[in-house]
């Protein structure tokens, strides 16, 4: 079986022979759709998802047949695939975002070259999977009480344990950052940012950027978040989230800066895996709510309130969807501030999640 290593070329750009002189290889006419429709073209987080997918495909191809002959690709094997994607317990948007990177390059080269498959675009016809309902999973008040009742201790729970600090104020682990995962939850709930909208932060976009000014403003802001598409929006912050910012920009901010430093999330110096700009990963960010929702639920004897795993979008359900109620659920209102143009996705937000329209039916 070859190596498929046709991912790790697909980053530049690269001299490629005429398609006419390509041989009936899918890995070759990967990585030439690759070079010619997508590097460069789409965005480099895009490329990379359809590269593994492509890559996937063409490992599935060459474990069923051991050779990766394109001419041999039929639609029974784009079937084969789905199925085996499914089995493995991928979600059916993951699996029809995998088809879809596989439509969009048989497609191209039937576009090239229409005698290339033997039976035509092996991937034409195939339809999505069917989805589930979306259903969010939004926070109820006394969940969002209890969260920011543990967010405001949550220093306690990153001091070092043991008899020496028995009667002390012990102090904190090495790479704790309290201050900084509070902010993160409170900037969460009060804007409802995507995570990678929350990790592409600058200090510069947030207006004050002074923890003084902060402290006494009545309003602040978050100008041009960068969202899906090349969108741009700006979001206002509430006053626990105007505090809880002011509170970790002065206590620990300064502290993990550095000349190359811009991002307003920064991971602690010293840490192996920190970035050089310290900026966080998408990564630490579930890291960080997951534990938090760990600690949470640690404490709280009543299951409903109970809120692991904590996941970020969690948090921007909560805030879209008590936004709809303020709003009337203005579609328009949700769009601006939710950065969002499906209205499937809109809609997601207006209904209430099970457990709340289980509770307004008992008023009836």
């Amino acid at each position: 079986m070859k190596n498929v290593h046709y991912l790790e070329h697909f980053t530049s750009r690269k001299e490629k022979p005429a398609l006419d002189d390509l041989p009936d290889s899918l890995e070759s006419w990967m990585e030439q759709y690759m070079q010619l429709a997508v590097v460069g073209v789409r965005s480099e987080e895009v490329t990379q998802k359809i590269g593994l997918h492509l890559k996937r495909f063409l490992e599935f191809f060459l474990v069923s047949y051991g050779h990766d002959r394109i001419s041999a690709c039929l639609q029974r094997d784009v079937l084969a695939w789905r199925r085996s994607l499914q089995e493995q317990g991928l979600s059916p948007s993951t699996v029809n975002s995998h088809i879809a990177s596989l439509s969009a390059f048989t497609t191209w080269v039937h576009i090239q070259d229409p005698y290339r498959f033997p039976a035509g675009d092996p991937a034409k016809g195939i339809r999505e999977l069917g989805l589930p309902p979306l259903e969010p999973r939004a926070l109820s008040e006394d969940q969002v009480r209890s969260l920011k009742n543990l967010c405001d201790r949550l220093e306690r729970f990153h001091q070092r344990k043991g008899r020496r600090w028995k009667g002390k104020k012990a102090p904190l682990k090495a790479h704790s950052r309290p201050w900084r995962d509070r902010a993160i939850v409170f900037v969460l709930l009060s804007t409802g940012l995507r995570r990678q909208e929350l990790v592409g932060l600058n200090v510069s976009q947030l207006e004050p950027n002074i923890p003084e000014e902060l402290r006494k403003a009545r309003r602040a802001r978050i100008r041009r978040v960068k969202g899906k598409g090349g969108t741009e929006r700006t979001v206002f912050l509430s006053a626990d989230a105007r505090l809880a910012l002011a509170d970790y920009l002065e206590e620990e901010h300064q502290k993990n800066t550095t000349e190359e430093t811009s991002a307003l999330f920064l991971s602690a110096t010293g840490l192996p895996a920190r970035k050089p700009d310290g900026r966080l990963s998408s990564r630490a960010i579930n890291g960080i709510l997951e534990q938090i929702g760990r600690w949470h639920d640690a404490e709280v004897t009543d299951s409903r309130r109970k809120i692991s795993p904590l996941r970020p979008h969690d948090l921007r359900h909560t805030f879209a969807f008590r936004l709809a109620q303020e709003t009337g659920a203005d579609a328009y209102e949700l769009e601006r501030r939710l950065g969002h143009r499906s209205q499937r996705y809109i809609q997601r937000y207006t209904n209430p999640p099970e457990d709340m329209a289980a509770q307004y039916v008992e008023l009836f």
